[in-house]
């Protein structure tokens, strides 16, 4: 759910289950082990969060609890996932603010992801998004298509191609059309390290291009500018190759830097 996976970006204490490496930015000598997430916590200026995952038997993310702390008061946040068999449908959001979100997940006879129907109430107002992915004869995302209402009134519509190397997005450019005629283009460049990407060991559907490369994000930036957006540094990694503790700096925030740290179980 692209809300949460934002909303999980950004946050963030202390364990480790597997072991670490003991150095900064050291590279440990692979285990070939698997790893889900099991906690994730964050902390900024004015602003701290704590994440629990919680897995079936088979591995399937079943559902997602966290909490924040920060100036305007605490929240409580909550995600259920549902499926049939190993096939997720559906992922049900909510919050003790008045917000909620569920998300529906179509996928094809080869179990890619092929479209999602997103339904965000705040208050009475109800926004309703549909999204489409295109794949390359790869099986990598290189087009998807979102098409908003809000309260059944058009919205907007956002178009964005994907570009690879090997098996990382390093370029995506986002076109987007609103219900008022405008029209805005942004092209982003991605870096990544050489480790395994943590988005993929939290269990989450793949609807979003974090979840599809295979390393993890160091760099964010415009394509026509030397302006970075944002940076991720990587202080620690497991045994199995996952980063156990990061910071990262957005350089259009004002809140400084977030110290994230997440805990494991590897098999």
């Amino acid at each position: 759910m692209k809300k949460l996976s934002l909303f999980l970006l950004s946050l963030l204490v202390v364990m480790i289950a597997c072991k670490k490496s003991g150095s900064d930015n050291s590279t440990p000598v692979l285990d070939g082990k698997t790893c889900k997430i099991l906690t994730m916590s964050s902390t900024q200026t004015g602003y701290s969060s704590f994440a629990w995952f919680y897995y079936n038997s088979s591995g399937n993310l079943l559902y997602t609890k966290s909490t924040s702390s920060q100036l305007l008061g605490d929240t409580s946040i909550g995600t259920q996932y549902k499926y049939l068999g190993d096939i997720l449908q559906y992922a049900w959001f909510n919050s003790n603010v008045n917000f909620s979100d569920t998300v529906f997940y179509f996928f094809d006879g080869s179990n890619k992801l092929k479209n999602t129907l997103e339904h965000n109430r705040t208050g009475t107002t109800l926004l309703s998004t549909k999204t489409d992915y295109f794949y390359n004869s790869s099986n990598q995302v290189i087009h998807t298509l979102a098409r908003s209402t809000m309260n059944t009134a058009f919205s907007k519509v956002d178009s964005i191609i994907y570009s690879y190397t090997g098996n990382n997005v390093t370029r995506y450019t986002l076109f987007e059309r609103t219900g008022y005629g405008n029209v805005f283009s942004v092209t982003i460049d991605i870096s990544y390290d050489s480790m395994k990407n943590f988005y993929k060991a939290m269990g989450m559907p793949p609807d979003a291009f974090y979840f599809w490369s295979e390393n993890n994000m160091t760099k964010a930036k415009y394509a026509d500018s030397t302006n970075v957006l944002t940076t991720f540094i990587y202080s620690k990694y497991n045994e199995s190759g996952y980063p156990t503790e990061y910071t990262q700096i957005d350089n259009y925030s004002s809140q400084g830097p977030t110290s994230i740290v997440m805990m494991y179980q590897c098999q």
